[in-house]
Formats: C-alpha cells, sequence, structure tokens
C-alpha cells in the first residue's frame, strides 16, 4: 500500500476534477513515486486526501485503467501496472492532445466500431439479457435531470452492448474512444433536449437487438452517433473561445 506517497498531495480545485486527478496520479507515476504493482489507497482514503467524490474518483480511474495507466483487480484493489513509462505515454499523448477540431474524426472512429458492436449484439446477444437493457432505458429515463449520473448510465449501457456482441477487442477499442470523448460528453449531455434523443436512440437500438436485426441495429447506432456528434459540435461552438 502507498498511502504514505500521497499523504502530501494537496486538495484538487473544483474545475476539471477528473482531468487533474489523471494528471496527478499519472505524475506520481511517472517520477516513481508510485512504481509498477504498488497498490493504491483505498478508495475512501484516496476520496479524503483529495478531497473529492467518490463518483469523481472512480471515473479518474476509469480513465487510467483505460488507457493502461492501472489495473483494477475486481475484489483485490487498483494497482499501477507493469507497463513501461513508454507504454504509459503514448495513449495519454493522444488523450490529452485531443481537441475540438478531431471530434469528427472520434465520432467516425466510434460510429464504425460501435456500429458493428451493436449489429454483433443483435446477431449473438443472449435473449435473456433483454430485460436487462430495457432496464437500462428506465433507468436513463429516471437520471434525465441528473447528467452526471445519466452518463454513468450511458456508459454501462454501451459497455454492456460491447459484452454482448462478444468481441474482446471491438469491445476495449469502443472502450477507450468512449474515455477519450469524456469531455466532449460532459459539455454536450448538460441539455434534457440531447439526453431524450438519445434515450430514444437507445430505444431504437435495443428494439433492433430484440428484433434480432443487425443491419437495423448497426443503422440505429450510427443515428445515435451522428446525434451526438451534432449535439457535441453545436455546445462546443457556443463554448468562450
Amino acid at each position: 500500500m502507498v498511502a504514505s506517497d500521497l499523504s502530501g498531495q494537496m486538495p484538487l480545485k473544483r474545475t476539471g476534477l477528473t482531468d487533474l486527478l489523471v494528471a496527478r496520479i499519472l505524475g506520481l507515476v511517472t517520477t516513481g513515486n508510485l512504481k509498477a504493482g504498488d497498490q493504491l489507497p483505498s478508495e475512501r482514503k484516496l476520496a479524503e486526501t483529495f478531497e473529492i467524490s467518490r463518483p469523481t474518483l472512480r471515473e479518474a480511474l476509469r480513465a487510467l485503467a483505460v488507457l493502461g495507466v492501472l489495473e483494477v483487480r475486481h475484489g483485490g484493489g487498483v494497482f499501477v501496472s507493469q507497463l513501461q513509462a513508454s507504454d504509459l505515454l503514448a495513449p495519454l499523448a493522444f488523450f490529452l492532445t485531443l481537441r475540438g477540431t478531431e471530434v469528427g474524426k472520434l465520432y467516425e472512429a466510434r460510429r464504425l466500431i460501435e456500429g458493428e458492436i451493436a449489429a454483433l449484439a443483435a446477431e449473438r446477444g443472449d435473449p435473456v439479457t433483454l430485460p436487462e437493457l430495457e432496464a437500462s432505458i428506465v433507468a436513463q429515463e429516471t437520471a434525465k435531470d441528473d447528467p452526471e449520473r445519466y452518463r454513468e448510465i450511458d456508459t454501462a449501457f454501451h459497455r454492456r452492448l460491447a459484452e454482448l456482441a462478444d468481441n474482446d477487442f471491438l469491445a476495449r477499442a469502443a472502450q477507450s474512444l468512449n474515455v477519450l470523448g469524456l469531455e466532449f460528453r460532459k459539455i454536450a449531455s448538460e441539455t434534457p433536449d440531447v439526453i431524450t434523443t438519445s434515450i430514444e436512440d437507445h430505444r431504437a437500438i435495443v428494439a433492433a437487438i430484440k428484433g434480432r436485426d443487425p443491419a437495423a441495429a448497426r443503422a440505429a447506432m450510427i443515428l445515435h452517433m451522428n446525434h451526438v456528434l451534432t449535439s457535441t459540435q453545436a455546445s462546443l461552438k457556443s463554448q468562450p473561445q
């Protein structure tokens, strides 16, 4: 356990908490204060150390896990991965250079990957899981007025579709792109209209999967990605330069 390495850390400012925490933990790894194989303190301890909420902490840990910096062992804690520094910095460099000008390319990739995931989910998905997907839609409806909570449910929904597609490579690619687009989605998902449109898109995707129609599922997902891109670009344009 490396609680002593974190004991002198300052609390984080309130803006961009997730990004700041990602950068702070990565800094500890690259300077050697956290070494490969080290276990991070408990979630409670980390939240207290940085004076942040547990949902914000979990978001940062998920991002670092996707980037390969951390390894989450179910029931066993969070550890610094065994990757070399050069391996860690390559995906992070891409993550940090992502700008609004690349959002179109990001969603071009997401259309291809998420579209195929939806098609495979319709083809391979176990019908037993359909009530779970429908329950996710209900949960999304209850979170319309809570964008942060909605994003969590939305992420879980897309992750579940990837699991139903039964292709680990596509699932990992989709998860990575999802993390890369997190900041963009935070901007675009603040309005109830955008969330409502996304929920309706999700209904169409689930209906196609339920109907075992891969082509319809792919088309519904592509339409969903187009809607997300359009709303994100509009939100980015409205932001102060």
